[in-house]
């Protein structure tokens, strides 16, 4: 008789943990370019102009170079791997500031699936530049 409160306590247990997990994944809108800027406002990176707008494919398979770029998404909470072989829009915008102060970098960039973004970085060009997380 003691078996059934036991279980149905553990049960609820894994409810709750499997709950509060996925409530930590949080996805950001992007059905519109105003919510993708609103993205970006957020992480505090300030862009000038209109985003240039491309399409990619997220490949299938993952080299060297996609798994480094995916260890960056995964470390603001993206995950790329849930979208290969996937069309995606990536937003490029012109970087004006971070956090209030003039930027080294000089594009940030915003895939999107979906209408929701499922991936962000910042680019520098310079010698001694690289891309880094936006969050």
């Amino acid at each position: 008789m003691k078996r059934v409160p036991v279980i149905i306590s553990c049960l609820m247990t894994a409810i709750a943990v499997a709950f509060s997990v996925s409530s930590c994944r949080r996805t950001y809108p992007a059905k519109t370019e105003g919510q993708i800027a609103d993205f970006l406002s957020g992480c505090g990176i300030e862009v000038s102009g209109p985003p240039l707008v491309k399409m990619v494919t997220v490949p299938r398979e993952f080299g060297d170079v996609y798994e480094n770029y995916n260890e960056l998404q995964r470390s603001q909470g993206f995950d790329l791997s849930n979208y290969k072989a996937r069309e995606a829009k990536v937003y490029t915008y012109s970087i004006v500031s971070v956090n209030g102060e003039r930027s080294d970098f000089t594009e940030a960039h915003i895939m999107v699936c979906d209408d929701i973004i499922i991936g962000a970085d910042m680019m520098s060009p310079a010698i001694d530049g690289g891309m880094t997380a936006v969050m």
